[in-house]
């Protein structure tokens, strides 16, 4: 019975060797690859190109001297953290689907124009690999006060008497198609007044003529994912006053973030499902000030919000001090919203909007 022990011991230890031994051959051979290798394109000895990946988010990998972009949070090398935004008014009217450009924003806020209908303003850290933005709205006086915080250049296509006055006053860098039609382009294929464009070419060419460089705004608070199994609220539904325009957020626990829908149907621009990181309802109230239903819209001081990150809306609460202000988000706490990195859709809730997350 020792003997049949004894034997197995020795075959559990040779087994061990063999492993070791195999272990071992691959460790040598990888070496001695990457040694040669390294001599063959004139690098000395063993050297490595490995990046450390820390974390994964939005497809971008956090490698050594990446930092955290100030508009959204996304891990790019230093001379891109902090490109001057552009703020851009996209058209949401049914004709004027699908959008371009709004899957590759860092930040849009979602808003009601005349009669029920809403409008996009949505802001770019860069416009390198985006081909066009648009179709190209009118201004608003409230989108100007959101891109003001984030001393954005404006771009639009006129605007409501208010706006057109207030550009002026908040001396803004303005891209007005009315008077600028040189940036933008007019699709002939396209009904008007929805086949206004902008492309990334003219973009560039106006911040280098203004000598635009790097943003001047208080960046958010990132902070690494962090999905939740649970799923607490796995959809958010925002029902506007007209039809067509309802909108459904769905969360996605695999890669942590929201799929957006749109009057029943997946919501595409440029070819590309748009998926948020961050769903923030942003409550405040809004009345109509004129015979063609134009509202004025409450953007300073504070309200509700519901905020919403990693499958789990909570309650709190918006600020905004003053017109340049950076509106920053707190839960009921007190505590500041980290938030992931990637893009943040603010839906702007006013009067008589049907919400549900559940």
């Amino acid at each position: 019975m020792t003997s049949t022990k004894n034997k197995k011991n020795k075959k559990l230890l040779w087994q061990i060797v063999c492993v070791l031994t195999s272990a071992l051959f691959l460790a040598v051979l990888f070496f001695s690859i990457n040694y040669y290798y390294n001599l063959s394109q004139g690098k000395n000895g063993f050297s490595f190109n490995i990046k450390k990946v820390v974390n994964t988010e939005e497809g971008i990998d956090k490698c050594d001297g990446c930092v955290r972009r100030a508009l959204d949070g996304r891990y790019v090398e230093l001379n891109l953290a902090n490109i001057y935004p552009i703020a851009t008014v996209i058209d949401n009217h049914p004709q004027a689907r699908p959008n371009f450009g709004l899957s590759n924003a860092s930040l849009v806020y979602e808003a009601e124009v005349e009669g029920g209908i809403t409008r996009y303003l949505a802001f770019f850290a860069d416009t390198t690999n985006i081909e066009k933005i648009g179709p190209i709205r009118s201004a608003r006086p409230y989108f100007i006060d959101w891109t003001k915080e984030l001393s954005a250049v404006f771009t639009h296509c006129g605007g409501s008497p208010e706006a057109l006055v207030k550009i002026v006053k908040e001396n803004l860098f303005d891209l007005n198609e009315f008077y600028q039609g040189s940036y933008f382009k007019r699709d002939k294929n396209i009904s008007a007044p929805h086949n206004i464009f902008i492309f990334k070419e003219k973009l560039s060419e106006y911040l280098e003529n203004k000598n635009l460089i790097n943003g001047k705004f208080i960046s958010w608070i990132f902070k690494n994912d962090e999905p939740n199994e649970l799923i607490p609220n796995p959809e958010i539904s925002i029902n506007f006053k007209s039809p067509g325009f309802v909108v459904l957020w769905k969360y996605d626990i695999i890669n942590n973030n929201y799929t957006r829908y749109i009057d029943d149907e997946l919501h595409q621009d440029s070819g590309q499902d748009i998926k948020a990181k961050n769903i923030i309802l942003q409550y405040t109230e809004s009345q109509v000030i004129d015979d063609k239903l134009r509202l004025k819209m409450r953007t300073l001081g504070s309200g509700e919000a519901i905020i919403c990150l990693d499958g789990i809306c909570q309650e709190g609460e918006w600020q905004k001090a003053s017109s340049a202000s950076r509106t920053r988000y707190y839960y009921k706490n007190g505590e500041e919203t980290e938030f992931n990195a990637g893009l943040t859709w603010i839906e702007i809730i006013n009067n008589n909007q049907k919400i549900k997350y559940n």
